[in-house]
């Protein structure tokens, strides 16, 4: 089940998995980057963020979006190392991208790492194509049009 965001309940794992996969690639462009509570709080506050549970289980993923000026972008996405694999990436994207549609936005972007490949190669499976590459922060802006099946 997909669901909204509950700070009390849900920012410790999302913090978790941040620091697990995400933050390891960011680390590469910023040595120094530390992240706590806090930070998340802060990085969430402008997002629509979902989490993925299962039998009422702490969150095996979960997707932020956030609005910036015209275009919606997938803020981050992470997935738990023992629930990747299992299609809950491929639904948080799923639901994602109709929560694009529904808001008005006719496309969604993000940013990967450059040295992430299996998240482009993720991102690649599920049509994002790349725009171009950010050598400062060694990212590439991936976007996909979308639109209600």
């Amino acid at each position: 089940m997909i669901r909204k965001r509950i700070p009390r309940q849900d920012d410790k794992v999302i913090l978790q998995l941040v620091d697990m996969l995400l933050v390891p690639y960011a680390r590469l462009t910023q040595p120094d980057l530390r992240i706590d509570m806090s930070t998340i709080k802060q990085r969430l506050k402008p997002c629509s963020t979902y989490v993925s549970v299962h039998a009422g289980r702490a969150p095996q993923g979960f997707i932020a979006l956030r609005k910036v000026q015209d275009v919606m972008y997938i803020d981050m996405l992470a997935v738990h190392p023992q629930s990747q694999g299992r299609g809950v990436g491929s639904r948080l994207m799923e639901h994602a991208e109709r929560a694009a549609v529904l808001a008005g936005f006719k496309e969604l972007r993000l940013w990967v790492d450059d040295t992430n490949t299996q998240a482009q190669r993720f991102y690649a499976s599920k049509q994002y194509t790349t725009l171009h590459h950010n050598n400062v922060i060694r990212c590439y802006l991936m976007s996909k049009e979308v639109k209600l099946d």
